[in-house]
Formats: C-alpha cells, sequence, structure tokens
C-alpha cells in the first residue's frame, strides 16, 4: 500500500542507526564487493600457506627415507662393483684390479660408516646395517685369499655367499625405506585430500558470499531503481497521486522522500491549475469552457438515467448605463456581487458560471420545470432585495432577467438548451426585465 504524505502531515522518516538500510551506497558496494572478494582472497592466501606448509612437511617427511633408499642404492652398487672386481681378477689376475677393489673396498667402508652415524635408522634398520658391515668385513677377508696368484675356488664361493648376504640385509633395509616412503606418500595423500576438502569449503562459503553480496546489494540498490522507474512511469501517465514506498535514509530514501515532495507539490500545482483554467479570473465562477463541459456531462447522465436536467441564463439589467455611469471598475464590482448572490441562492449541486460579458448561467441537475422556476424566482428575488455599494460609496440596485430551459421537452442537447434558455430570457428582457420566463 502506497504512502501518501499530504501537506505538513508528511510522517518523519524513522531512522534506525543500526539497520543496515541506512547505510550509503558506497558502504554498501564496498560491503557487496568485500563479501565478494574477501572469502576468494583468504581461499588464495590460505591455498598458498597451505600449500606451502605441505610442501615443508612433505620433504620433512621424505628428505629422510630418501636419503636411506639412496644411500643404500649406492652402497649395493658399490658391493656389487667390488664383488666384481674380485671375480674379474680370479679369471685374470691384474695388479690394477687389486689397487681398484682395494679403493672401492675403502668406500664401501666409508659408506658404511656414514650410513650408521646417521640419527634417524630405527633399530632393526640399524642391527641390519651392522650386520652387513660385520658380514662385509668377513668377506673382505675371504677376498685377500682370492686376490692373489691361482686363487683358491671354494675361497671365491665363500666369497660370493658372504657378498649375497651383504646385499640381502641392504635389501631388507632397502625394502623398508620405500615402505616407509609409502606409508609418508599416503598421509600426504589423505592430507591433500582434507586440503582440497577445505579449498572446497572455502570456495563454497565465498560462492555463497558472492551470492549473498549480489543480492543484498540488489536489494539495496536494484529494487528502489525499479522503485523509481514504476513511479516515472506513473508520472509519464499522468498520475501525480503515486508516492515512492522508501522509507530509509541512505541516497536513495532521501531521494524518494524529494520525490515524494515534488509530486506533492505537482499535484498541489495541478489542481491549483486546474482550477485556474476552469474558473473566470473577476468572478471566480466556472467559465464558459468549464460550463460547456459540463453540461455535455450532465445531458449525458440525464439521457443515461432518464433524469431531468434544466439550464438558466440571467442578465444584468442596464448594466451597460452602470458602466456608463459610474465606470467600468464599479461595474466589475456589481458583476461580482451578482455572481456572490447566485452563489449562495444556488444549490451545492448547481454549477454557476460566468457565460460571458454580464451574462451568467446555471446548470441545474436532476431538476425539472417546476425546480428550476422555484431556484429562478429565489435567485432574481434576492438580487433585486439587494443593495450594491461600489468601493467608492455608489449605491446600485441591481435586477436580473432570467430565462431557463429543461431537458428534454426544451431540448435533447446541450446548445438545444442554451438556446431554449436564451430564448426565455429574450422573453423575460421583453417582458420587462426583472422577471423569471421559460421557454
Amino acid at each position: 500500500m502506497r504512502a501518501n504524505h499530504r501537506g505538513t502531515g508528511e510522517e518523519p522518516y524513522r531512522v534506525n542507526p543500526f539497520s543496515f538500510t541506512n547505510l550509503s551506497l558506497r558502504t554498501r558496494l564496498l560491503i557487496a564487493m568485500g563479501m565478494v572478494f574477501v572469502p576468494l582472497l583468504a581461499v588464495a592466501l590460505g591455498s598458498g600457506v597451505f600449500l606451502q606448509h605441505a610442501a615443508g612437511q612433505f620433504n620433512r617427511l621424505t628428505e629422510q627415507p630418501v636419503y636411506k633408499l639412496q644411500t643404500t642404492s649406492r652402497l649395493q652398487n658399490r658391493i656389487r662393483s667390488t664383488h666384481a672386481l674380485v671375480e674379474n681378477y680370479a679369471a685374470t689376475p691384474q695388479a690394477a684390479l687389486r689397487d681398484r677393489f682395494v679403493a672401492e673396498a675403502r668406500a664401501v667402508e666409508n659408506d658404511f660408516v656414514e650410513i650408521l652415524a646417521k640419527p634417524f635408522l630405527g633399530p632393526r634398520e640399524y642391527t641390519l646395517l651392522a650386520d652387513a658391515r660385520q658380514e662385509w668385513k668377513d668377506s673382505l677377508v675371504l677376498a685377500e685369499l682370492v686376490l692373489v696368484p691361482n686363487p683358491s675356488r671354494s675361497a671365491l664361493s665363500r666369497f660370493d655367499q658372504r657378498v649375497r648376504h651383504v646385499l640381502s640385509s641392504l635389501d631388507q633395509i632397502y625394502s623398508a625405506s620405500y615402505d616407509e616412503i609409502s606409508a609418508q606418500r599416503a598421509q600426504i595423500d589423505k592430507a591433500e585430500n582434507r586440503f582440497l576438502l577445505i579449498i572446497g569449503a572455502a570456495v563454497g562459503l565465498g560462492l555463497i558470499g558472492a551470492v549473498a553480496g549480489v543480492l543484498w546489494l540488489a536489494r539495496s540498490v536494484l529494487i528502489p531503481l525499479r522503485e523509481f522507474e514504476k513511479g516515472l512511469s506513473h508520472f509519464a501517465n499522468d498520475n501525480l497521486s503515486y508516492r515512492l514506498d522508501l522509507h530509509n535514509d541512505n541516497e536513495l530514501g532521501r531521494l524518494a522522500r524529494d520525490f515524494n515532495n515534488m509530486a506533492e507539490r505537482l499535484m498541489e500545482h495541478k489542481i491549483r491549475l486546474e482550477e485556474l483554467s476552469s474558473r473566470d479570473g473577476l468572478t471566480g465562477l466556472y467559465n464558459r469552457r468549464e460550463f460547456e463541459d459540463r453540461l455535455r456531462e450532465e445531458v449525458q447522465r440525464a439521457r443515461r438515467y432518464g433524469k431531468p436536467l434544466s439550464v438558466m441564463l440571467l442578465d444584468i439589467d442596464h448594466f451597460k448605463n452602470i458602466n456608463d455611469r459610474y465606470g467600468h471598475q464599479a461595474g466589475d464590482e456589481a458583476l461580482i456581487a451578482v455572481a456572490d448572490l447566485i452563489r449562495l441562492s444556488a444549490r451545492p449541486m448547481d454549477a454557476v458560471c460566468r457565460y460571458g460579458g454580464e451574462e451568467l448561467a446555471v446548470i441545474l441537475p436532476e431538476t425539472d420545470e417546476n425546480g428550476a422556476g422555484v431556484v429562478a424566482e429565489r435567485i432574481r428575488a434576492a438580487i433585486a432585495d439587494s443593495l450594491t455599494t461600489t468601493s467608492e460609496g455608489n449605491e446600485i440596485q441591481l435586477t436580473v432577467s432570467i430565462g431557463f430551459a429543461t431537458f428534454p421537452q426544451d431540448g435533447d442537447t446541450g446548445p438545444g438548451l442554451v438556446k431554449a434558455a436564451d430564448q426565455a430570457l429574450y422573453a423575460a428582457k421583453q417582458g420587462g426585465r426583472n422577471l423569471v420566463r421559460s421557454h
């Protein structure tokens, strides 16, 4: 229901300082943008921090097992290389092969020492590695029996067996390190899934916030703008009674209040203009155009509902003599006095008009010939019994001649009724004036 605020009775806009509707449009836009972009920015920053943390955690988790895996593999390769040198020497004794064996054996021992010195070895890994080292030392004793001219085949066989034991122990360490990496990889996969879930939830919350921000901004701005559009559409259709129903205290609310005040003033001006366009400037009576419009409407109504209608024409007697004797200003004052007396003597439903010059007219709705005669005689007597005093102190005795006609017997159209009333007015003048005559 639209609020109509008229005159000084306009209700003040109620302002709630804790209401979001009182926020300025700029503030609303910033809040809506924040609701859209802040969650996305939080997701981006959170993702970066989480990824950095996850990468660091992954490196920490995989650094030790990867190191054990690499060093174990390197140790196995060197042991195999050293073992191959012993076999090659057994097949083809050469001093160079023996020298290379010594260097490789020293490198293997250094690898054992390096790995055993690491604090992250588990008890089982340490035991396996220590056993492998001891096996390797024992195998070196057998290797010395092979690295001689005409080596013993049994010594070479026992050397091969020892090396296989060493490699077997290292294989167990390698498998344990690989299993450790696999287990840590599973933990990383779980962390990754949790991260994706968090990201999905954050994105979902961000989208919800974005939608909420857009809806809130639409309700705060677009709906009031549509209300303004509706108001302008009503104004374009000359409906100045429409009022905007916006009671907040932001820019749009204040603009709506100004819009409603403007509409109120335009309505008052329109009513005033309509009054001025339908009234005679001197007497304040309806003018000739308004008389014709109302007579046309009353004839249509009388014809539609079968009601009587009468029209009365009045002419001030000897009006030219008043102008010639007392001046035109006195004539205007006499005309105003007659108009006031007719208004007082007519009924509220009657339309009193200035027809032209000193000639006046009265439309008598739902009035037959007898009723029109009564009203006409009352008006004639009221004017004849009055004495008009001009602004210069001159007293003037006024009389009027009146003629009237009734619908439909005297005329079934507006012009027909006016013509018949004019004929009756002429008869009143011919009869001696200060008379009432019907058609």
